[in-house]
């Protein structure tokens, strides 16, 4: 007993200082985007969508919406909602009074000299075709409600005016600095805040939601709508959701545990044995994955309760050998035990293989988990476990079946499956990992109607070894980006260089300045407002400014936060930047072979891994059949490896078959649950053929409870919200099921054949 202790112990201790070195406060992820990983995608791409991760992970934006004719009431109701959610503790910052002058006067200040050489497209297309067009338009303008806020002296065809006023605007009417835009019969105002990380440690509260609901019943009193979009309130709905389903799912299978211990095995002892089994697994797969991996998602989490399903079996197996009456015969069990665990492991550990995140979890939890349930059972049951034996005769109570009918069961389930092969169909998406509840996506639907000019999730990086050939670049973008607005399948793009041209155009757009000012037309417009030519020519002449060189790292010190968030910054590999798409159809051709130009789009980047990831478990199967059965066969032989293997195959297939014929599109989480299946498949096959004709009531009785309890925790997954765990699990309860009934029907078989 000391030495298997010590050994336990020290075990214990290992895995512990490993967890403990590679332990980092936020190991346990909840961003759904980090799912898909990054480990293949080029640095630049992963560091673009690592910001843009961050701008979104705290960002909420909050719309009040009330009546058109009503909008200086809304604006003082803003201005009550603001106070009230700087009040509130889950909120730590706030923007809406989006008129506010001092970074406008600071790019103006910065911009105003350079005045000559910045222009819009629609200006700069008139001043190269029809310059006389733009003095028509600007006499125009003088005698229109504009005309006084025309500067005639510095800016008098309000070019640079027209410049700055260009891109995204919020403000229609503004009262009291906060601007309020109408729409229809619709007029809103809109707040941007950052809430406070979701705490994922104890149980997990949802202080943002709960602060939605009780902003919304404050605005519904004064007959206004309350929407609200973000990623922290998805986070806090998907963290506390899957912490619901933690526990139902692990409370439910412990709890059936429990009652099915007590009453198969009428003692607390072997209770509480498998319970200690249990979390000793779950502990040793949550510090291998801290250990190895550093992080886990919350997903995995959910995934890796259903060790209990798994981590209990050798604790049966164990128990159930004990049962048999005469001395303690543990020898007789250990070669199963450790077969089994290692047959389970190559299944489990070949997730861990993949470069998809959230499988390499799973693998690497459960994988280590069975190998700490293992353990346990090995080291410290044969002191610890004390049971009152019982002669069993449940095998041989079982009707007698001819070993033939067990061998066409095993080629109808494969026959099945091959027929079922060419009807399958694959389906990977973003939305298996999380399906939003209506009322967020309500109110996401109903801000989206009203501000249509939310960015899309695709987006193009910018790449250039300095920043002047990004700007470039990013000119050039532009062009083929203007061409699709034009043809309607793109509405609005926005990138640094629409602000602030490369220094090219800025020169040609100068130069188109400095002949306009000079040319007759301009002298024209000066003597039609009753200059004499003297003064004309002195306003021109004054009008002339020289070339004036900024840089853009100077622009953007200055520039408003919509252009800043666009930098990436520089690095010894370059700079970059990202272009924000807005309406993009989904049948648009954006360019894709532009020098130094990227498009991602990261959903459709998941899918792409997920059906990667798909394909390589499909392959891996194979492969995993065949170490299996080498392994098998060094322990048993060929043809008994071959008939164990037979087993878990034909429940692989047969489970395939099931979920085609059913009409699911297949996805990498059926692909993965069926490895599983494949595991457990053989763990059954391996107990059944390796128990001796003493053994079999007994062997059969661990492999019955281990099969439910398997199925209580891998089966109830099917209830999750969430699809991919809920395929995952659906597809486990299947297959479990097939290898149960698979497993009896050999014992049937074997009561008739009178051996092996």
């Amino acid at each position: 007993m000391n030495r298997r202790f010590a050994l336990w112990l020290a075990l214990v201790a290992a895995f512990t200082l490993a967890a403990a070195a590679r332990y980092q406060p936020g190991w346990l992820q909840t961003d759904i985007l980090a799912l898909a990983g990054d480990s293949d995608a080029a640095p630049a791409v992963a560091a673009a969508q690592r910001k843009l991760n961050g701008q979104l992970q705290g960002s909420v934006l909050w719309m009040l919406v009330g009546p058109a004719a009503e909008a200086e009431t809304l604006a003082h109701a803003t201005e009550m909602l603001a106070q009230q959610l700087r009040a509130a503790a889950a909120i730590t910052r706030l923007e809406y009074r989006w008129a506010e002058a001092e970074r406008y006067q600071r790019e103006w200040a910065l911009l105003f000299p350079m005045r000559q050489q910045l222009l819009t497209g629609a200006d700069r297309n008139l001043l190269a075709e029809t310059p006389e067009a733009l003095v028509r338009r600007q006499l125009a303008a003088l005698y229109g409600p504009e005309g006084a806020g025309i500067d005639l002296e510095r800016d008098p065809f309000a070019t640079f005016r027209h410049y700055f006023a260009a891109g995204p605007q919020l403000a229609t009417q503004v009262f009291g600095e906060i601007p309020v835009q109408q729409r229809g019969e619709h007029a809103f105002t809109l707040l941007q805040s950052t809430a406070t990380p979701v705490a994922l440690g104890g149980k997990v509260r949802t202080p943002l939601l709960q602060l939605r609901e009780e902003l919304q019943r404050w605005a519904e009193a004064r007959n206004l709508t309350l929407l609200s979009v973000g990623a922290p309130l998805h986070t806090e709905y998907a963290a506390a959701g899957a912490q619901r389903e933690i526990r139902l799912i692990g409370g439910l299978s412990i709890a059936a545990i429990c009652l099915l211990s007590l009453l198969i095995f009428r003692s607390m002892r072997p209770l509480l044995l498998s319970v200690f089994a249990i979390a000793a697994g779950i502990a040793s797969g949550t510090a291998a994955v801290i250990a190895l991996l550093g992080q886990m998602h919350i997903l995995a989490f959910v995934f890796g309760t259903t060790v209990t399903g798994l981590a209990i079996d050798y604790a049966f197996h164990f128990i159930c050998n004990r049962m048999r009456p005469g001395p303690a015969r543990d020898r007789d069990v250990l070669p199963g035990l450790l077969l089994g665990l290692v047959s389970s492991c190559l299944a489990f550990f070949a997730l861990a293989l993949t470069p998809f995140p959230l499988l390499r979890q799973m693998g690497v939890f459960v994988g280590a988990g069975l190998i700490g349930a293992w353990l346990t059972v090995v080291l410290l049951f044969p002191s610890l476990l004390k049971l009152r034996q019982r002669r069993l005769h449940i095998a041989e109570r079982l009707p007698p079946t001819k070993p033939s009918r067990y061998l066409a069961a095993l080629a109808v389930l494969l026959l099945v499956g091959a027929a079922a092969l060419p009807r399958i169909e694959f389906g990977d998406d973003l939305r298996l990992f999380y399906t939003p509840p209506e009322f967020l996506a309500e109110d996401e639907t109903q801000l989206n109607d009203l501000l249509p000019s939310r960015p899309e999730s695709a987006y193009f990086l910018v790449q250039g070894n300095d920043w002047r050939q990004l700007l470039e670049r990013e000119w050039q973008l532009m062009g083929e980006l203007q061409s699709a607005r034009e043809e309607g399948a793109l509405a609005d793009f926005q990138a640094l260089s629409l602000r602030f041209p490369p220094e090219r155009i800025q020169r040609a757009d100068w130069e188109l300045m400095r002949d306009f000012y000079g040319s007759a037309p301009v002298q024209g417009f000066y003597t039609q407002l009753g200059y004499s030519a003297t003064e004309a020519q002195q306003l021109v002449a004054a009008l002339r400014q020289p070339f004036k060189a900024v840089t853009l790292p100077e622009w953007l010190a200055v520039a408003g936060g919509q252009y800043a968030d666009l930098w990436l910054g520089c690095n010894a590999g370059g700079c970059a930047s990202i272009v924000r798409l807005y309406g993009l159809q989904q049948t648009a051709s954006l360019p894709s072979s532009l020098e130094g130009v990227t498009l991602v789009d990261p959903p459709r980047a998941i899918a792409a891994v997920m059906s990667q990831q798909r394909d390589l478990l499909l392959k891996l199967l194979p492969l995993v059949l065949l170490v299996v059965t080498v392994v098998i066969a060094l322990r048993t032989g060929a043809r008994r490896a071959l008939s164990i293997i037979g087993l878990p195959l034909a429940a692989v297939v047969a489970t395939l078959a099931l979920a085609v014929l059913s009409g699911a599109a297949i996805n990498l989480f059926h692909v993965a649950a069926l490895l599983l299946v494949f595991g457990i498949g053989v763990d059954y096959a391996v107990f059944s053929h390796m128990s001796g004709r003493d053994e079999r009531s007994h062997t059969l009785l661990a492999i019955g409870m281990a099969g439910i309890t398997t199925l209580l925790g891998f089966g109830l997954l099917a209830l999750s919200a969430t699809p991919a765990i809920a395929d995952f699990g659906l597809t486990l309860a299947v297959g479990t099921t097939l290898t149960l009934v698979l497993a009896t029907l050999f014992f049937a078989r074997a009561v008739e054949g009178g051996n092996r």
